[in-house]
């Protein structure tokens, strides 16, 4: 039994609606930091905390629509993937908010804890989500060939054009997170390698479905901007370090 799109939200807009989601909390993070709520914490910081939690039910719903859609189950490695971003996304925000306070109050981090949890193990521990996440959606949209409902699963005129943009918003997002993060070695090769699977057939795959084509946009967007980055830049400097952003 086929489970129509519009008895639930399609997942293109749910893709469209992840990558503006991913755009928003990982730039507004970084970019407002006006103070609301106790000291030390921002705008940003709310924004952060809220958009990791808007990702992970936009991730869990595709996954939803993939697999009723397919009539697939849900793999378990993409709910390990989802708990390692969610604890990552808060690592990330509670070392971020101490190492502001160090710096402000002339403090001392002498065994480079909060460096070590700031800028490696959360970014990481995000990125490596990110990819697993990607990986396991399109796993379920896969089959041997297009049919029923592989037209419909755009859920309708307008689900391509929001997809285009959101999957831009991710790819943006992706490189963003990957320079700054210090994430590039891990970035850089995963999406090479899903710009070539995703441009060159996949195999039984003879129709794309549009989360395929998500991630596809994405990776070719990121390295875009990869490719501009590194060129301008000589390398991939944080983009703190380079001076674009305090």
């Amino acid at each position: 039994m086929r489970v129509e799109s519009r008895e639930r939200w399609p997942v293109p807009l749910g893709l469209a609606a992840l990558g503006i989601v991913a755009l928003v909390s990982d730039l507004g993070g970084v970019l407002f930091k006006a103070p609301l709520g106790p000291a030390g914490v921002t705008f940003g910081d709310w924004i952060d905390a809220l958009g990791a939690f808007a990702a992970i039910a936009l991730y869990a719903s595709i996954a939803s629509g993939l697999a009723a859609r397919w009539q697939r189950p849900v793999p378990a490695f993409l709910q390990v993937a989802a708990a390692a971003y969610a604890m990552g996304r808060g690592i990330h925000l509670a070392a971020n908010s101490i190492h502001d306070m160090i710096d402000r109050t002339g403090g001392a981090d002498p065994w480079g804890l909060v460096y070590f949890w700031d800028e490696h193990a959360s970014h990481y521990m995000v990125d490596a989500a990110r990819i697993s996440l990607a990986l396991g959606l399109v796993s379920l949209e896969l089959r041997p060939q297009s049919g029923d409902g592989a037209e419909d699963a755009w859920g309708g005129r307008g689900g391509r054009a929001a997809l285009l943009v959101g999957a831009i918003a991710y790819g943006f997002t992706y490189f963003a997170s990957a320079v700054e993060g210090q994430t590039v070695p891990l970035a850089l090769p995963y999406a090479v390698a899903f710009a070539v699977w995703g441009t060159g057939g996949g195999g039984r795959v003879r129709a794309p479905g549009p989360t395929r084509i998500f991630f596809t946009v994405a990776a070719l967007t990121s390295l875009v901007f990869f490719a501009i980055w590194g060129i301008w830049q000589h390398g991939f400097p944080e983009f703190t370090r380079a001076g674009i952003i305090r």
